[in-house]
């Protein structure tokens, strides 16, 4: 089978979270002796990260990633309906072209195009031709924006975009997901989702996985008073959970416990998540690492506190696959087959959110024994191997019919 993989961002080994699961996939299909190319858009990415990919691939084509004028953005986000901003400013019309040119040219059997914005390169491109086309869509765009206008304590610049936003996009990224010959999401509650905003959709749920042996393969430190956080800090989700934390579980937390610190971990912290470091010495933002393995081995608690988006958070699996206890809201927790008290602490309020954390800096034994529970659940339910198999099927009966 011949598979031509479209993405936003290069998938490479060091990469985390929606996109560590696509570098999976390829390397998944590639050993198994499938035919793998890539078209992506590219950045700031290094050469030895866009070389590794190489010898998994039979062609690798890069583009730039496009670039903005900031009234152009101000216009797409706030009066704009030719094309939703969200998908617009992932839009390059070069990249419509080669998607067409590389499905023609190297006979693939099936596109698949990684995230939501990359399934416009599928949708009415008059350079593709007949081919299998595949939308794997790690969030609902369309859901995320309504909860945007719905959670009050949203930023009010990220709340006044999405308003105009809403009018054309679910008709919009509905009409692209009939397109496709098949959506595929990470959890059932997103299949669940989709549904209700179209029944027609042909939708399988494939499941993130996590490599167990190399979540656990760096050698244990002590561990340390540290609560920790983790993810793409540009990310409107992780940006919200960062400030709610801290505004809202942070100030009672430091003052009963003032040995702990707290450390933010991920690429592009904004000026508010930076802002929130400067003024307490003991919130840590350490910006992009290169290994999140030594930050969780030292850590004592991984939280999650997410309120908005959905698909099932990788960084959660990592977490629980490293031994490390979790405490997240129930919308981190989506699409794990995780039970509060046994495996993790779910908790959607300040309050029990600072009490449950409190539990696990304090109670040593209880810490321990909820690590090896979520540590056991994810070796069972949630490899990396599991996941990747149904993927691999799933691609195998759209080619076959």
């Amino acid at each position: 089978m011949k598979i031509l993989f479209l993405t936003n961002k290069l998938p490479h080994a060091e990469v985390a979270g929606g996109h560590r699961i696509i570098y999976e996939r390829i390397r998944c299909l590639s050993e198994h002796g499938h035919q793998v190319g890539l078209l992506t858009f590219i950045q700031d990415e290094k050469k030895e990260q866009i070389e590794s990919l190489r010898p998994l691939l039979i062609e690798l084509r890069t583009l730039p990633h496009p670039r903005r004028n900031i009234l152009v953005r101000a216009f797409h986000d706030y009066l704009s309906l030719s094309r939703p901003a969200v998908f617009w400013k992932s839009y390059s019309a070069d990249m419509m072209k080669k998607a067409g040119e590389a499905a023609e040219q190297g006979k693939y059997d099936l596109v698949v195009a990684e995230f939501s914005e990359m399934g416009q390169y599928l949708h009415k491109n008059s350079y593709l031709s007949a081919v299998h086309t595949v939308i794997s869509c790690h969030r609902c765009v369309t859901d995320s924006y309504e909860k945007y206008t719905e959670l009050g304590e949203v930023k009010w610049r990220l709340h006044l975009k999405s308003i105009p936003q809403l009018r054309g996009l679910q008709k919009y990224e509905f009409n692209m997901y009939r397109s496709a010959d098949r959506i595929l999401v990470l959890t059932p509650q997103d299949r669940f989702t989709m549904q209700y905003y179209a029944q027609d959709l042909a939708i399988s749920v494939v499941p993130a996985g996590v490599d167990v042996r190399y979540l656990q393969a760096h050698p244990p430190v002590p561990k340390e008073p540290i609560v920790l956080l983790t993810g793409f800090m540009s990310d409107p989700a992780n940006e919200d959970g960062v400030e709610w934390f801290c505004h809202h579980v942070w100030p009672r937390l430091s003052e009963r416990h003032p040995e702990v610190k707290f450390y933010i971990v991920g690429a592009s912290p904004g000026r508010r998540i930076r802002r929130l470091a400067q003024k307490d010495s003991r919130i840590i933002v350490t910006g992009s690492v290169k290994d999140l393995r030594p930050y969780r081995n030292r850590a004592r608690v991984f939280v999650s506190p997410v309120r908005l988006g959905s698909g099932m958070r990788t960084k959660v699996l990592e977490a629980m696959a490293g031994g490390l206890p979790v405490v997240s809201t129930s919308l981190g927790m989506a699409g794990i087959e995780a039970q509060t008290g046994v495996n993790c602490l779910v908790a959607d309020t300040p309050e029990l959110f600072t009490q449950s954390v409190e539990w696990l800096l304090t109670d040593r034994a209880l810490a321990a024994r909820m690590a090896r529970s979520a540590r056991e659940l994810v070796e069972e339910k949630h490899s990396l191997e599991s996941g990747l198999r149904r993927f691999e099927n799933i691609l195998n009966a759209i080619v076959e019919g």
